[in-house]
């Protein structure tokens, strides 16, 4: 199987050799390495013009006349690649050596999967953390609590995404069947409206091999603080505020099923969930404290009303 990799560039002249090189040293050579820029005005495009240079039938670069902005920059990247899998990348990341051979096995092993997501450790001097980090520790993901089919489209539909862009590979086949994206909200970019379809359709498969390290730096475009700030050893727990948000997540749910055409049955699954929520946070709570918070939720913040 051949492979691309979609690469999109902005202002990133301070890691991107760094992620080049890693691309490059795989044991298994990706097929064609297609770079968009999206204005650049530091010295990035130089850096990929010298890399095109040394390696002109692999890498690829494309300069926008304007700037697409983040997911109109990887829509184009990932709609110019040819190979029979296409990998995402950011810029300021690094793919450990085996990242290539580990996915392209399970594509060929696996033809009824669309999508591959694997694991991968946080790295970068912005880290306030000694210990080592995993992204999922982060979301307190575990993909073995995610067995049965519709698990993982509830996770990632009813609570949000836990596998970045640059820790997926896509069938190429079915990236073109679900391009041009459908937009259908500005949170769901482009890697995770194409994890909801194939979540949907059982063809996401989770990795659990850590192939790639994700760096944490003041100047990426998600997720710097809550990354740099993170304590592994904390535990979370759901405050009423947070379960506010929960409710208020209906609206969404509901487009995304209906902007994505996804199982309509996820809809109501997620009134379900909801309801689960309240009765586990009431139980959290003392035998008074749990009354009187039943009675201002239903009839002073009326919590119910976010789920009509």
């Amino acid at each position: 199987m051949t492979s691309s990799v979609a690469l999109c560039t902005y202002n990133g002249e301070t890691y991107i050799a760094e992620q080049l090189d890693s691309i490059l040293s795989q044991t298994l050579p990706v097929s064609e390495i297609v770079i968009c820029d999206d204005g650049s005005t530091d010295g990035t495009i130089k850096i990929l013009s010298d890399y095109a240079i040394r390696y002109p039938e692999m890498i690829k670069v494309y300069q926008n006349p304007e700037n697409l902005g983040y997911v109109g920059n990887f829509e184009k990247a990932m709609s110019l690649c040819s190979g029979d899998i296409v990998l995402l990348c950011d810029q300021d990341d690094c793919w450990y050596e085996n990242k290539t051979q580990t996915i392209t096995d399970i594509f060929k092993n696996h033809q009824n999967i669309n999508v591959i997501c694997h694991n991968i450790r946080l790295f970068g001097e912005s880290l306030k953390s000694s210990e080592d980090m995993v992204y999922w520790q982060m979301e307190s993901f575990n993909p073995d609590n995610f067995t049965k089919p519709g698990d993982i489209i509830n996770r990632l539909l009813y609570q949000g995404n836990v596998f970045p862009g640059m820790s997926m590979a896509v069938r190429n086949a079915f990236l073109k069947k679900n391009l041009p994206l459908k937009r259908v909200n500005k949170v769901i970019i482009h890697d995770y409206e194409l994890l909801l379809l194939a979540a949907d359709q059982n063809a996401l498969w989770i990795e659990k091999t850590i192939l790639g390290g994700y760096r944490i730096h003041p100047k990426q475009n998600i997720g710097y603080k809550a990354f740099s700030e993170f304590n592994p050893s904390e535990t979370k727990t759901l405050t009423r505020d947070e379960l506010f948000k929960v409710f208020q997540r209906y609206p969404f749910v509901k487009k995304a099923v209906s902007g994505l055409n996804l199982n309509k049955n996820l809809e109501a699954g997620y009134k379900k969930y909801c309801h689960q929520q309240y009765q586990d946070y009431l139980k959290k709570l003392p035998l008074l404290d749990r009354l009187v918070n039943q009675i201002k939720m239903k009839y002073y913040f009326h919590i119910f009303d976010y789920l009509k």
